[in-house]
C-alpha cells in the first residue's frame, strides 16, 4: 500500500491562477482512468519514473475546478513563492484557454498538461511528459519536441498547423487542419474509421506522413536546415509565440492549398519520361533509409499509365501514389496502409482536386519523389550503377577521415573501420534500432559528468546509441582501442560498461534494440510485442557472421551475458575510476 503523502497548504498561485493542491492519490482518481484510443491507460501517477518521481519533496499536483482563462501558461514546477513544492502536473477540469502560448518547460522533462475540458490558444508547444486534452484543442500552431513528450486530443482537433520533430501525437480527428509536417519519420496518428474483412467498421490508428514542407506554410524566418538536411522550426520562433502571434506565412496559400498541382504532376511525369534513366531500365527507383521512392510507367486495361510513388516501409508500410491516365487525362491520388504481403490495407482515393489532410499527404510525397528521382546522385563506383542501389541520404554525410578527427592521435580501431563502411553503403539507424556513427569532437555532453581534464580526455564517443540522445564511448586505458572497453553514457544518468570491445558492441547490435540506460544499469530488452525489425537488420547480421564469424542473438539473455562478461572484467576499475571524480555511482553496482 503505497502511502498517501502530505500536502503541504491547500490552494496556489500559478500563472494568476488559484489552483487546489492535491496529492497523488486525488491525482490518481481524476486522471487514473484516462485511457488512448486502443482503451490502454494513459497515467499511472504512483510509477515513480522521471515522470512522476518520488524523490522529490514536496510533489503535488495543481488542480483547477473550473473554467480557466489566462495570458501566458508556461509550465514550471515550482514558483518563486514556493520553490520547495515539485509540481507533477497540471489537472484542468472545465476548459482552459490561453491568450498567447501554452508552453512545457523543458525537453527533457515537464509537468504533465491534462485538459478534461476543451483548449483554446494561439500556440501550444509541448514536450517532456505525457500530455492530455480530452476536450478537443483549437489553435493556430501545435508543435512538439523530443521522444520524451507524447500527446494525446480527443475530441476535434483544429489548427493551420500540427509540427513534431521526434514526439508522437495521437489524435481522435482533424476537424480542420491545414498542415501536418514530421521533421523525420512519421510521428503523427490519427483515427480512421475503417472496413474490416468482415465487413464492420472497427476503428484503427493510422501514422500520416507530412502534408508539406515547413516552407510551404510557415514564414522563412524560421525556418533552419537540420544536420541532416531537413527543415526545422528555429531562429527564436518561441519568442514569437510568447507574444501571440503567429509564424506562419498565409501568403503561400498556392503553396499549402496546391493550387496547381495538376499542372505540376503532369510536367514531372514529361520530365522524368525523357529522362535516360527510364529509357534504359523501364522505371525510375531510389531506396533511402526504408523508404521507396518510385517513376514507373504501365499499361492497364488497354489505357497508357503513368505514376509516381513512394512508399515508407520501417514498420509504417505506407504508400502514397499519383497516376496520370495519358487518354483519359485523368489523375488519381491514393494513399494506402499495407499489410505484410504489400497488400492494400485500408486506402483512401480522390482525384487531384482533392482536399484533406490524406490527400496532401500523397501530393507532397509525389513533389518530394520528383525532387528525389531528379536530383544529382554521387557514385562512387560503377558496381552501384542500376536501379536497385541503395541511395542514403545518410550515405557520405560524413568522411573517414572527417570521423577519424575525434580520434586523435588514436587509430581508429580496423573492427569499427568496417563497420563505417557497412554504415555507409546501407545508412545510419536502418541495421540496428536507433543506432549510428557520430562526430563528437567537443566532449561536450562528457565534460558534463566532469569538467577535469584528466576525466574527459579518457574517453572518445564515436557513436549513438539510442533514440534519446545516449552514446557510446572507448575508454581509453590502453593506446590500443582494440583493447579498450566500451561504455555508454545515458542521457537520463548512469554511465556503465556495456562491452569488452568493438566486436562485442557490434554483436550486441544484432539484436536490433536500443539500449536502454538507468542510473543502476544499462540493458538491451527488445518487446515481441512492439518490435519492428530494421530494414537492413539481415544484411547486417549476414555481414557480422562473414566479417568476424560472430553468430547473430536473438534474445535478452545473449545480450546481458555479452554485457556481464565485460563488466566482470572492468566494472571495478571502471567505478573507481568513476568516484576519483566524484562522480555517484549505484549502491547496485557498489555492491557486485
Amino acid at each position: 500500500m503505497i502511502k498517501e503523502e502530505k500536502v503541504p497548504f491547500e490552494t496556489m498561485v500559478f500563472s494568476g491562477i488559484t489552483f487546489k493542491v492535491i496529492n497523488r492519490h486525488q491525482a490518481h482518481n481524476i486522471i487514473g482512468g484516462l485511457t488512448d484510443f486502443n482503451n490502454n491507460k494513459i497515467y499511472d501517477v504512483f510509477e515513480d519514473t522521471w515522470r512522476f518521481p518520488d524523490y522529490e519533496e514536496n510533489p503535488v499536483f495543481l488542480l483547477a475546478e473550473e473554467d480557466v482563462e489566462m495570458d501566458l501558461f508556461e509550465m514550471d514546477f515550482s514558483t518563486e513563492e514556493h520553490p520547495d513544492i515539485f509540481i507533477l502536473g497540471f489537472i484542468f477540469r472545465g476548459n482552459l484557454t490561453v491568450a498567447k502560448l501554452i508552453s512545457s518547460y523543458d525537453t527533457d522533462n515537464s509537468p504533465a498538461l491534462i485538459v478534461l475540458g476543451k483548449t483554446t490558444t494561439v500556440n501550444i508547444n509541448l514536450f517532456g511528459s505525457v500530455h492530455y486534452l480530452g476536450g478537443g484543442l483549437q489553435c493556430d500552431t501545435l508543435a512538439g519536441e523530443y521522444n520524451h513528450g507524447e500527446l494525446f486530443v480527443k475530441g476535434d482537433l483544429t489548427a493551420w498547423l500540427v509540427y513534431t520533430d521526434d514526439m508522437l501525437f495521437h489524435f481522435e480527428r482533424f476537424t480542420d487542419v491545414q498542415a501536418i509536417i514530421s521533421a523525420g519519420r512519421p510521428d503523427i496518428l490519427i483515427c480512421s474509421n475503417v472496413q474490416d474483412t468482415d465487413g464492420s467498421v472497427i476503428t484503427v490508428e493510422n501514422y500520416l506522413p507530412s502534408t508539406h514542407k515547413l516552407s510551404d506554410i510557415v514564414d522563412d524566418a524560421f525556418i533552419e536546415n537540420s544536420s541532416y538536411g531537413n527543415e526545422i522550426l528555429g531562429n527564436n520562433y518561441l519568442d514569437v509565440f510568447k507574444e501571440g502571434l503567429s509564424i506562419l506565412d498565409y501568403d503561400k496559400k498556392e503553396k499549402y492549398s496546391y493550387d496547381d498541382f495538376r499542372n505540376q504532376f503532369i510536367n514531372m511525369v514529361e520530365i522524368l519520361s525523357e529522362t535516360d534513366e527510364l529509357k534504359e531500365n523501364g522505371k525510375i527507383v531510389r531506396h533511402i533509409s526504408g523508404t521507396t521512392y518510385l517513376f514507373i510507367p504501365f499499361d492497364y486495361e488497354g489505357k497508357k499509365y503513368s505514376q509516381i510513388s513512394e512508399e515508407i516501409s520501417n514498420g509504417f508500410s505506407i504508400r502514397m501514389r499519383t497516376l496520370w491516365c495519358h487518354e483519359d487525362e485523368e489523375i488519381m491520388i491514393i494513399l494506402e496502409y499495407l499489410d505484410e504481403n504489400g497488400d492494400p490495407k485500408y486506402q483512401w482515393m480522390n482525384d487531384e482536386n482533392a482536399q484533406g489532410i490524406e490527400f496532401f499527404c500523397v501530393k507532397h510525397a509525389t513533389l518530394e519523389t520528383f525532387e528525389i528521382l531528379t536530383a544529382e546522385v554521387v557514385e562512387e563506383n560503377d558496381e552501384d550503377k542500376n536501379d536497385e542501389s541503395e541511395y542514403s541520404d545518410y550515405t557520405n554525410r560524413f568522411s573517414l577521415e572527417e570521423y577519424a578527427s575525434q580520434f586523435g592521435n588514436y587509430k581508429v580501431p580496423e573492427d569499427l573501420v568496417k563497420l563505417y563502411e557497412f554504415e555507409q553503403e546501407y545508412g545510419v539507424e536502418t541495421y540496428s534500432e536507433c543506432f549510428g556513427l557520430t562526430i563528437t569532437d567537443d566532449k561536450t555532453g562528457i565534460k558534463t559528468w566532469s569538467e577535469e581534464e584528466e576525466f574527459y580526455n579518457s574517453f572518445i564517443e564515436f557513436a549513438g546509441a539510442n533514440g534519446s540522445g545516449s552514446s557510446y564511448a572507448y575508454w581509453i586505458i590502453d593506446n590500443d582501442l582494440n583493447k579498450c572497453p566500451i561504455v555508454v553514457f545515458g542521457d537520463e544518468g548512469g554511465v556503465h560498461i556495456v562491452a569488452e570491445n568493438t566486436q562485442k558492441l557490434i554483436q550486441l547490435l544484432t539484436l536490433d534494440t536500443e539500449i536502454s540506460v538507468d542510473f543502476d544499469k544499462a540493458y538491451f530488452y527488445q518487446d515481441e510485442e512492439y518490435y519492428e525489425e530494421s530494414e537492413n537488420k539481415e544484411e547486417f547480421r549476414e555481414w557480422v557472421k562473414e566479417e568476424f564469424n560472430l553468430d547473430a542473438i536473438d534474445s535478452n539473455e545473449e545480450a546481458d551475458k555479452i554485457v556481464e562478461e565485460a563488466q566482470r572484467k572492468h566494472k571495478q576499475k571502471f567505478n573507481d575510476f568513476l568516484v576519483k571524480f566524484d562522480i555517484e555511482i549505484s549502491e547496485e553496482e557498489d555492491d557486485e
